[in-house]
């Protein structure tokens, strides 16, 4: 018994013997997929610890197309099937490209195609995916027609149909549920005429809901769509000084425009040495250090006036006919915002702060509206002329800002700015044929301007060059002598003095993170907005 038993066992470890000896030829003449495919990740990992996700390297000689696949898979997190067609060798090697890219070179390369199901990829021969999309079009066909309403959060059901169009098939249809509410309001420009003009009660609104009738795969993708694009839209918070100073006053502040050749910088304002020369290009000397390109300049004291330049090779101004900006940061705004406030000569016109959604224009109106009367005329029974006056329409007179924020990369933020200030004076009379005063309209001063900047968020930017003159009468005399009852015109004369008022605007944008706002937050804005009232209280 014993004997038979040590024949079985050293029978056994002879076959066992035979087997690993067949099984090493094997593994020789061809390594396992396994074992390429350990080799292959292997060295995919060290490469790819050293660049940023999606991006892969990839490097093949002759390896099995499946198992690239998979490493793809891997490396991407995507979910990627390969149908049993799917066979061949890839030799391959594709150096820091993006996961999509690479598979799309691979698989379009060897002859195969790939179609997105869901959250899956499904790669197979050109052909069986053809075939694939032609019975998936006939069982729509047959498919039962189903309804399904979509209730929007954040877009407009319009927009939002607008983008599904491309989606329904031949039988989907997409209707948008329209509601008539309460009319808004419209603002335009100055040009306009007409800022702030009510809508017809009859627009329509907008509406969140969204009803489409169509086969069910159309109707799951729409869902999806809608989960990716019916997204918050993030908030941005726009605050506003529009500010007017004296041209000397703010020079004394050591606030300049860059006026070299190369016009105004967007840098950043910097310290500026008071050993500045300029050459005649336009530019600073190489014993000049600036950090930014700001120069001094005089301005005229009026249009029409002789001009002069402090700075040799800087274009001076000519009153209104330049509009600069500048950006500033952090506590530089604050220590000449601060400046500016505390002089007695500043006027502060408006300080405005808004909130509104990416994207979308946010308008502040601060001013008067002044009628405009038209005349009718009409003739009496004893042949006399009678005119009846009607209002004709509103001017807004005042200050008027439109902003449209549009965040972008990079923590960015695109400006389109539209601040426009608003005056009159004297009017001119509208007479008949007889010289009669039929209305009198104002002479509007105007002074707007349109522009687009991209700042960081936080940063401010100042738009400025915006002038006017201010004439100014006075009178000197000899003292005593010059208060003389009706001699004392002999000791003392007029005096008359243009002064030139520049207009800053100052903007500043910022990135709402998120719709709470804190105690400590919402007790800063309070305390902002008693000091803009007071302000506003004394400057009365």
């Amino acid at each position: 018994m014993e004997k038979n038993s040590r024949v079985k066992w050293q029978l056994f470890s002879v076959v066992i013997c035979c087997l690993l000896i067949s099984s090493n030829s094997i593994f020789a003449q061809e390594p396992p997929v396994q074992d390429v495919f350990d080799t292959q990740e292997e060295y995919i990992e060290e490469d790819y610890a050293a660049i940023d996700v999606p991006n892969i390297t990839l490097d093949f000689k002759e390896a099995d197309i499946r198992n690239v696949l998979r490493i793809i898979s891997l490396k991407s997190g995507v979910n990627i099937v390969a149908g049993p067609e799917v066979v061949g060798l890839v030799t391959i090697r594709l150096e820091d490209v993006p996961w999509n890219e690479a598979l799309d070179a691979i698989v379009k390369t060897y002859g195969f195609g790939y179609v997105k199901k869901g959250s899956i990829i499904i790669v197979a021969p050109l052909e069986k995916l053809a075939e694939q999309q032609r019975l998936e079009a006939e069982f729509s066909q047959t498919q039962a027609i189903e309804t399904k309403v979509f209730h929007l959060k954040f877009l407009d059901a319009k927009d939002v149909a607008d983008t599904l169009e491309s989606l329904k098939s031949e039988r989907g249809k997409i209707t948008v549920l329209k509601t008539t509410g309460q009319a808004g309001w419209q603002f335009g420009t100055v040009d306009d005429q007409s800022k702030r003009d009510r809508l017809d009660s009859g627009q329509v609104s907008r509406s969140k809901i969204l009803m489409v009738t169509d086969v069910r795969p159309v109707l799951d993708k729409m869902e999806e769509v809608l989960a990716e694009i019916d997204v918050m839209p993030q908030q941005i918070s726009i605050e506003t000084k529009i500010i007017e100073i004296n041209r000397d006053h703010l020079r004394d502040f050591g606030f300049d425009w860059g006026t070299g050749a190369s016009g105004a910088e967007s840098s950043t304002i910097g310290l500026v040495t008071a050993n500045k020369t300029i050459g005649a290009d336009g530019t600073a000397s190489a014993n000049s250090q600036f950090g930014a390109q700001l120069l001094s300049s005089d301005v005229s004291s009026s249009v029409f006036g002789p001009k002069s330049a402090t700075i040799s090779g800087a274009e001076p101004f000519n009153a209104g006919f330049e509009i600069l900006y500048k950006k500033l940061t952090g506590t530089q705004f604050e220590a000449i915002l601060h400046a500016l406030e505390e002089d007695i000569s500043t006027n502060t016109l408006s300080a405005p702060r808004i909130l509104t959604l990416d994207n979308q224009e946010a308008s502040i109106l601060v001013g008067t509206r002044y009628p405009f009367l038209k005349a009718e005329q009409s003739t009496t029974t004893t042949g006399g002329v009678l005119y009846n006056y009607s209002l004709d329409k509103y001017q807004d007179i005042g200050i008027q800002l439109n902003v449209v924020p549009q965040i972008s990369g990079d923590d960015y933020i695109n400006l389109i700015v539209h601040p426009a200030v608003t005056s009159f004076t004297q009017t001119v009379k509208a007479l008949d044929s007889d010289g009669a005063t039929l209305a009198e309209y104002p002479i509007i001063i105007t002074r707007e301007v349109d522009t687009q900047i991209l700042i960081k968020n936080g940063e401010t930017i100042v738009i400025g060059g915006l002038l006017k003159d201010v004439q100014r009468e006075g009178r000197q005399g000899v003292p005593v002598l010059g208060k003389i009852p009706v001699i004392g015109w002999l000791f003392q004369r007029k005096t008359y003095d243009t002064e030139k008022i520049d207009l800053l605007i100052f903007i500043t944008a910022k990135i709402v993170d998120t719709w709470e706002i804190s105690s400590e937050e919402l007790s800063i804005l309070n305390e902002r907005l008693e000091i803009s009232l007071e302000q506003e209280r004394g400057n009365k």
